[in-house]
């Protein structure tokens, strides 16, 4: 995952490449019109000035517009300002910007993205270390592609991981998912699950790993009794742990935890991504240089900065011809979780009752170890389309308030009270908002024809979870079997040569959105993107002309459902 979702940016994603700020400027007619007392250069990160025996000797911008800040012969240094970042001129001194002096009236000027930048030049970059990043990434390697995964978490994979969504629903899923799972559970990470009863009248699930189910047992939802479901819950540090491991052993991954990617550069024709700009936690500014770039953001940030057409909330039934879609779209979006983990306590200590009236939902989906580790999901707890109404950190505050009443409701239920909270999670738990406008766009048609009625040639992934849309217009409509997901659906609409999508924000309507969007699917088109970005650097061919069909005999995916 990369950018917090819908409204968040960091400071320097705000600026472009860099942008100069002239406050009250005039027009000049020349270098005699000296600036007044007071004059700024102020820089929006700790970089780009060069001080020696505590004198500036020098500031320039190292982007891609190259400007530079500079003092003229003859004319005394700026001094440095710590506690605002600045450098400060005096009356006897002249900046100028590339050569070109600044009006006589200018106070202030601002250069933002001030600082060195690291270049890195690679074959592959993925932008989002969610399940589609992990899945893209290592698939990649394997293939002898030289990768960059850059992810703004200091954890690997996305709303499992930081979204405490520690659980994999039943469904397909592709040979990557099936050793990260056999690498969790021979560390205790991960086990097969069924359900067991709650004593509540509440929708409760409460499923717990159990001896003697193979993970086989977890590949098919669609079409057996629920009681014959089997999940696979797992613990966040231990895939962490297993994917960097991973990630490591193919020798080709750079990985950039902790790094968030704000701006991408392209060619004049915009027919080809020519690097990224991404910023580490310390302020370090690195541009990624790749012959293919994958955007497995969850909020296509990627696509989005390169102007990709977009789509989100409600479909309007004119859009895909889905039978379920209404007439009028609308911007309704799938609701908001904020899932919590819990532990075993002797001590029976119980959550204080919230001060303040906070309304919560009255259900949960818990899953983990009996007598261990328990995730906790209390389903929907903010409507989707909070984040756009509040913004991404006041769903943030409002819903650990509800995570906190939800644990002391949770606390009276019998099977829960030798438990304490352990830790709510760090990251909203969302299900849905944009998804790119791709070559062909999955929708109902497709899950309601399913495997046996599909003709597309080009299926890399498979799915069979039920449309599931969570809060207001919710539903959950099971599918018959299972279907698949075309290669196109992971080629943004438009002339793009080098770029793929693969994540949640793929092509699908919301509709079709509300299905495939589980871990597993995602792991299984991140693989197919993966191995189409190295198969696409290796022969330097767009990434709509690789031989699609060697991908997809190489995956193989319909086989994944052999019901």
């Amino acid at each position: 995952m990369n950018p917090r979702p819908l409204e968040f940016l960091p400071s320097l994603a705000r600026l472009a490449t860099v942008a100069v700020f002239c406050a009250l400027c005039a027009a000049t007619n020349g270098a005699e019109n000296l600036p007044r007392e007071g004059m700024a250069l102020r820089l929006s990160a700790d970089q780009g000035v060069e001080i020696r025996d505590g004198r500036v000797v020098g500031r320039r911008d190292r982007s891609a517009t190259h400007h530079i800040a500079e003092v003229p012969a003859g004319f005394a240094g700026p001094s440095v300002d710590a506690t605002q970042s600045a450098l400060h001129f005096t009356h006897k001194t002249l900046p100028s910007i590339n050569l070109q002096v600044l009006p006589a009236d200018a106070r202030e000027i601002t250069i933002l993205g001030v600082g060195q930048v690291d270049e890195i030049e690679t074959d592959v970059c993925v932008v989002g270390a969610g399940s589609a990043g992990i899945g893209a990434a290592v698939a990649a390697a394997r293939r002898g592609a030289r990768v960059v995964l850059i992810e703004r978490e200091a954890r690997l994979g996305g709303t499992g991981t930081n979204a405490y969504v520690a659980n994999w629903e039943p469904g397909p899923g592709c040979s990557l998912a099936e050793e990260i799972y056999l690498r969790m559970k021979a560390d205790g990470g991960a086990g097969v699950a069924t359900g067991y009863p709650v004593q509540t009248k509440a929708p409760m699930g409460y499923i717990l790993v159990t001896d003697g189910f193979p993970y086989e047992a977890t590949l098919r939802r669609a079409g057996i009794p629920g009681s014959e479901y089997r999940r696979v819950p797992y613990k966040p540090e231990a895939f962490d742990r297993v994917v960097r491991d991973m990630l490591d052993e193919t020798g080709k991954v750079t990985l950039l935890d902790r790094t968030t990617f704000f701006q991408a550069e392209t060619n004049p024709e915009k027919t080809r991504v020519e690097s990224v700009l991404a910023e580490a936690s310390g302020g370090r500014l690195i541009r990624i240089r790749a012959k293919v770039f994958i955007d497995s953001t969850g909020c296509v940030w990627l696509c989005r900065a390169l102007g990709c057409e977009v789509m989100l909330g409600v479909d309007p039934r004119s859009r895909f011809d889905e039978p379920s879609a209404p007439e009028q779209g609308s911007l309704q979006l799938n609701a908001i979780s904020r899932c919590y983990l819990i532990r075993p306590n002797k001590t029976r200590e119980h959550e204080p009752a919230p001060e303040a009236d906070v309304r919560f939902p009255k259900c949960a989906f818990v899953t983990g170890w009996k007598d261990g580790l328990q995730a906790v999901n209390p389903m929907p707890m903010l409507p989707g389309r909070a984040l756009i109404d509040h913004g991404y950190d006041e769903c943030l505050r409002c819903s650990e308030q509800m995570a906190r009443a939800h644990w002391h409701w949770l606390q009276q239920i019998p099977e829960f009270q030798g438990y304490e909270l352990a830790e709510i999670a760090p990251m909203l738990g969302i299900r849905e908002s944009y998804r790119v406008v791709t070559r062909y766009v999955l929708n109902e048609n497709d899950l309601l024809a399913g495997l046996p009625g599909q003709k597309h040639d080009d299926i890399i992934a498979v799915a069979d979870h039920p449309c599931d849309i969570h809060g207001a217009g919710g539903q959950l409509s099971e599918v018959k079997t299972a279907y698949g997901i075309p290669y196109r659906c992971l080629l943004p609409a438009g002339s793009w040569s080098n770029l793929l999508v693969a994540c949640r924000g793929a092509g699908f309507s919301k509709i079709a959105a509300s299905s495939c969007r589980l871990q597993r699917t995602m792991l299984q088109i991140g693989h197919a993107a993966g191995i189409a970005a190295a198969m696409a650097s290796q022969r330097n061919v767009p990434v709509d002309r690789i031989e699609v069909r060697a991908l997809v005999e190489d995956l193989d995916a319909r086989s994944r459902y052999p019901y």
